[in-house]
């Protein structure tokens, strides 16, 4: 039977990320995922590119695990379900180990797979500026 995308799928593995829990979302991703930050083509600037599971725990989240004292806690401001695409715009929170605050700004959209109900493509749209700022140098 074909998978059907609803708000309970994207809640069982977006909810816990309001508590800085993350591995659900990975879970929930085909580890072959297509994950698109900003731009395909970057030239080599940080942090936009290309990535798969993998390359984006060591890319993005290592650099930014290593400069932060808390988990990125992700609240989800906004949903959009079309078929097997969801658009979900997002509100990120954390602590700097220096004091300051790390806030982002997300929108995701998720491509799912009918078959397997995991996401094959992300197109992730970010203050891309900001990270380089907090996590570029590590």
């Amino acid at each position: 039977m074909p998978f059907t995308l609803n708000h309970t799928h994207l809640t069982s593995f977006l909810g816990p990320c309001a508590q800085g829990e993350w591995e659900p979302f990975l879970s929930a991703l085909d580890p072959n995922v297509h994950w698109v930050i900003a731009d395909p083509s970057p030239n080599g600037e940080y942090p936009l590119g290309v990535y798969n599971v993998e390359s984006w725990k060591e890319k993005i989240r290592a650099p930014l695990a290593k400069v932060l004292a808390t988990p990125i806690k992700m609240v989800v401001d906004e949903v959009d379900i079309i078929d097997l695409k969801a658009i979900v715009e997002c509100s990120g929170y954390a602590t700097q180990k220096n004091g300051k605050p790390y806030n982002n700004k997300f929108c995701w959209i998720f491509i799912f797979d009918e078959e397997t109900g995991k996401v094959v493509k992300i197109r992730e749209y970010i203050n891309t500026a900001l990270v380089r700022e907090v996590a570029g140098g590590q």
